[in-house]
């Protein structure tokens, strides 16, 4: 379960995959027992702590806006937090089709474009929306180019069809040439690793934590939801 490490065609990537028997152990939080938001890995460790457990992996969900409050649909322990979001806007949160990235215990995680989602008849536990789609159906998102010079640090999940494992995928922080890649650099890492569903979750504050110690200082990046798995 631990995180992996990959270089692929010229790019540096983490990786942490969930395999099904696991995904009963992630988790979406956002908000605190009064309802404030955690904002950081401390608070999300703080409160993982006070219900008795322990971080195995944890990373920063979708986009957020002030407050910090999600931009779109946000489901915690089965319960909507902020609602679907299907305004126009401008950056990659808008940046039509984007997406929402759920998980129902009973039949598994799915990635799905915003509008197709209140169609759907799953119950999800968690789920959350972002953008821009990465990839639907194997389909790369029509605003990506393989030519782009736009590289940034990038992270983002995606769900391989045949075995319902989760990968989430963050680029390098340190290595300012591997770690910075383009939206269809990301498109041929996750068909490379099984993904027909991928979806953009965030850009350069992304970061991913492993098994962290109970006196962990933390950076002082500040998150809305955070996506994070128990031991």
């Amino acid at each position: 379960m631990s995180a992996e490490t990959l270089e692929f065609e010229g790019a540096l990537y983490h990786l942490q995959r969930i395999p099904r028997p696991r995904q009963s152990k992630l988790h979406l939080r956002w908000l605190d027992d009064a309802g404030k938001p955690l904002s950081n890995f401390g608070g999300l460790q703080q409160q993982i702590r006070r219900e008795g457990g322990e971080i195995a992996f944890a990373t920063n969900a979708g986009i957020y806006e002030h407050g910090p409050k999600p931009c779109g649909l946000t489901i915690s322990d089965a319960k909507t937090l902020v609602s679907l979001n299907l305004r126009d806007d401008y950056g990659n949160f808008y940046l039509k089709p984007n997406g929402v990235f759920y998980l129902d215990d009973a039949t598994g995680p799915g990635i799905v474009e915003s509008k197709e989602y209140q169609s759907l008849t799953v119950r999800p536990r968690l789920a959350n929306q972002s953008g821009p789609l990465i990839l639907r159906k194997g389909v790369p998102h029509p605003a990506f180019r393989e030519d782009s010079p736009n590289k940034k640090q990038r992270s983002a999940v995606g769900v391989v069809k045949a075995t319902q494992e989760v990968i989430f995928v963050m680029s390098d922080r340190e290595d300012r040439v591997k770690g910075r890649v383009t939206f269809y650099q990301l498109v041929k890492l996750f068909r490379h690793l099984g993904c027909e569903d991928a979806l953009f979750l965030d850009g350069d504050i992304s970061e991913m934590i492993f098994s962290p110690a109970p006196n962990t200082e933390f950076s002082p990046n500040t998150f809305a939801a955070m996506f994070v798995l128990l031991k």
